[in-house]
């Protein structure tokens, strides 16, 4: 179990700050969860964010970000917001503040599943599936996205028109998929019946490292040495046969067959040639001005290609 850090007063308005502006910083294309959402879910966080209705904020020793309970917290908050406003705002006006600003905001849910036909053609149909989650196991923020190609309408129900509501097995089938990278979520997908993969993207927003919390030597040598220095990771993963090769930009990271025994990885490197899939890896660095050149110079000692943004 990680530890956890317990944060008061200013030092938790500003972890929220730095952490808003890191992700504002980064600028998450459409494969990584919403970042509009994730800046008004931390919005709320906090002595300061939550208008004093919490007394601290709760940070993950092992990812640096906010625990998955703070962040359910703002959540199940935002889903009594109405009610409570209903039956409380008179009696309790300084909670009422915080509640009615909750009630209009578009926060992160803790799992999400939006599934949109791309097209049709008698029985085969196309789809582009968006799984959002704040992920239980790792603490980080995640989206999936597949293409599929379903036969039949055993998945995804599509007696509305156009419109696409996946079946209760469809989104088991997701829940499955839980904080797998994305070879594996390809492979889990795969065994549906009647669907075909075409791709999976796998976009990461975590962890966020800084003085204290346990890095990679690489990035610990940076956070503590350098005051007030934080870096957040945006890893990004595709698994498909559009990928030209596989290949690992990651240095944190590995494909999931080189962690496998000789055994169990012959098993996938047949189902991978079944499958005809190939898997990409990359990460870039988002962090605080001041880790800029010592991160920067680092990555060239390592020998670490990786992009770098701090503005």
């Amino acid at each position: 179990m990680s530890t956890k850090i317990r944060l008061a007063g200013e030092h938790a308005a500003s972890y929220v700050t730095v952490l808003r502006r890191l992700v504002a910083i980064a600028r998450p294309g459409s494969h990584y969860p919403d970042p509009r959402r994730i800046d008004a879910h931390l919005s709320f966080l906090g002595p300061a964010g939550s208008r004093e209705v919490h007394d601290e904020l709760e940070i993950d020793g092992t990812t640096g970000l906010p625990t998955l309970r703070e962040m359910l917290r703002v959540r199940a908050d935002r889903d009594l917001a109405a009610s409570f406003l209903r039956e409380h705002a008179e009696a309790l006006p300084a909670k009422a503040v915080y509640y009615r600003a909750l009630a209009d905001a578009d926060v992160c849910p803790a799992s999400s599943l939006d599934v949109r036909l791309r097209s049709r053609r008698r029985s085969l149909a196309r789809f582009e599936v968006v799984h959002d989650r704040l992920d239980a196991a790792s603490g980080w923020f995640l989206r999936y996205t597949a293409q599929i190609e379903q036969k039949g309408g055993g998945h995804v129900d599509l007696r509305r028109g156009d419109l696409s509501a996946p079946t209760e097995r469809f989104r088991n089938a997701f829940e499955r998929v839980a904080g797998a990278d994305a070879e594996v979520a390809l492979l889990l997908l795969s065994e549906l019946d009647g669907v075909k993969v075409e791709e999976v993207v796998r976009g990461q927003i975590g962890p966020c490292h800084f003085a204290g919390i346990e890095a990679p030597p690489l990035i610990e040598d940076v956070v503590g040495t350098v005051p007030g220095a934080f870096v957040l990771h945006l890893a990004l993963e595709r698994a498909g046969p559009g990928v030209l090769r596989d290949l690992c930009r990651d240095p944190f990271g590995r494909l999931y067959r080189d962690a496998l025994g000789s055994r169990a990885r012959a098993e996938i490197e047949a189902r991978r040639e079944a499958l005809g899939y190939r898997v990409s890896k990359e990460r870039r660095l988002i962090c605080t001005p001041s880790a800029d050149a010592p991160l920067r110079r680092a990555l060239d000692r390592a020998g670490t290609p990786l992009v770098v943004r701090s503005r």
